[in-house]
């Protein structure tokens, strides 16, 4: 056993199905079962659910899936968030500043780390392990926010929470705060989809995004049903949508037309 024990417990690991294991973590490695891993060498973690456990996913040359006992799994998802192979870099973050176009209230400044994972953005703190996929960040921009009562350069992050455009701000000293910028947004660049829209295509995606529905966009661009659905399979096909309503078109059968005509006063 390398280093110190941190935790020894019953667990649970994934491998085709559930099977009981134990766990050992110690402060260079993760042990369960007959699997051992280094903790600097993990690449990512996630929270999933497979078969209706939740449990955590560990990306490390490869993935397994580990479900530790209920009262000790923020503990180990904590510990392996501290321990990801990435950068760090020591910021002060505001989560969710405004969320909707409306700032939110009681929202406060957390110290801690931010680092750069192959999956997206993380900040950790002893109280927030929080991860920000990259399909879900917008853009990065410099601006300049009152902070205790101070004028400060921050970055703020743009992303998309519970379908909602949300803002997070993240201050740090500006030499660090300029690389961030600039490296952040070449990131999020490489992780867009590369696909040239058409103006309709364009027309069509901000309309979705208003909130409209099928019908309302049918109406006011002026197109067919069908040329709707095609744009739309483009919208799904890229990653860009996915589908959430199947609308039925139907005809009544001889059996509908008869109750049709009995009905008093039509």
């Amino acid at each position: 056993m390398n280093g110190k024990v941190h935790l020894q417990t019953p667990a649970k690991l994934y491998d085709g199905k559930w099977v009981d294991a134990e766990l050992i973590v110690t402060e260079q490695t993760l042990c369960i079962g007959n699997t051992k891993i280094q903790v600097n060498e993990i690449e990512d973690i996630g929270n999933v659910e497979v078969e209706g456990v939740e449990a955590i996913r560990i990306k490390n040359d490869g993935e397994i899936i580990i479900k530790p006992p209920e009262n000790l799994m923020q503990q180990v998802f904590r510990f392996l968030a501290f321990n990801l192979k990435a950068d760090r870099f020591a910021v002060y973050y505001l989560d969710s500043a405004t969320v909707g176009g409306v700032v939110s209230s009681g929202t406060q400044w957390e110290k801690g780390y931010f680092s750069v994972t192959d999956e997206g953005f993380w900040f950790i703190s002893p109280k927030k392990q929080q991860k920000m996929l990259f399909d879900s960040l917008g853009t990065v921009v410099k601006d300049v926010r009152n902070v205790g009562g101070k004028q400060r350069k921050v970055l703020v992050l743009s992303k998309v929470e519970n379908g909602q455009v949300a803002t997070s701000l993240l201050m740090c000293p500006e030499t660090t705060l300029e690389m961030l910028e600039n490296y952040l947004n070449r990131l999020i660049e490489t992780h867009k989809p590369g696909i040239e829209f058409t103006d309709m295509e364009k027309q069509i995606l901000t309309l979705v995004y208003s909130g409209l529905d099928f019908v309302s966009i049918e109406n006011m661009i002026g197109i067919s049903t069908d040329e709707l659905n095609e744009y739309y399979d483009r919208l799904v096909d890229s990653g860009l949508a996915k589908v959430v309503k199947i609308r039925k078109e139907v005809e009544l059968t001889p059996r509908g037309v008869t109750m049709v005509g009995d009905i008093p006063n039509l």
